[in-house]
């Protein structure tokens, strides 16, 4: 194994340690329900340099294009340093939902988050279906928006 490819690896162990160690505390302060959205809202909290981010880019792509047309809405919430990394990086990923770069009030309304990726779902009454800190679960993702959408979701299956 190369060097570069140990470090890799390295950092993606942390990473996963980081992410299996806050999940519990990650969630100690989101309220019950989030106000102020209509419909089924998948909330991403991403960065550009997130290697679990950007992996999982693809899939997130995928959920949105299958269930768009049914209800859901997907919004990114990226924490980069800067605003303009941001603008360059939704533009040169083609990311096809909208992505707020630093809001406070959604980061203050989820209990400011404190892992990268991490993902709630909202049902359209504001509930949180579904809570996911570390790479995102297509399978778990998929039936949960299901599972929200109701009869919707029986029209858009992929």
């Amino acid at each position: 194994m190369l060097n570069f490819q140990k470090i890799l690896l390295g950092a993606s162990l942390i990473s996963a340690l980081f992410c299996a160690a806050c999940s519990d505390a990650a969630y100690d302060r989101i309220p019950e329900k989030i106000e102020g959205y209509d419909g089924v809202t998948l909330f991403v909290f991403h960065t550009s340099w997130c290697g679990y981010c950007n992996m999982e880019l693809p899939t997130l792509k995928q959920i949105y294009a299958d269930y768009s047309p049914c209800g859901l809405h997907v919004i990114g919430i990226n924490e980069d340093d800067d605003e303009k990394t941001m603008r360059e990086f939704v533009k040169a990923k083609q990311i096809p939902y909208p992505v707020e770069y630093w809001n406070f009030q959604l980061m203050k309304k989820f209990g400011h988050p404190r892992a990268i990726p991490t993902h709630f779902l909202i049902d359209s009454s504001g509930s949180i279906k579904l809570r996911e800190v570390g790479p995102l679960n297509d399978e778990i993702v998929r039936s949960q928006i299901e599972r929200a959408l109701g009869d919707a979701a029986k029209n858009c299956r992929p």
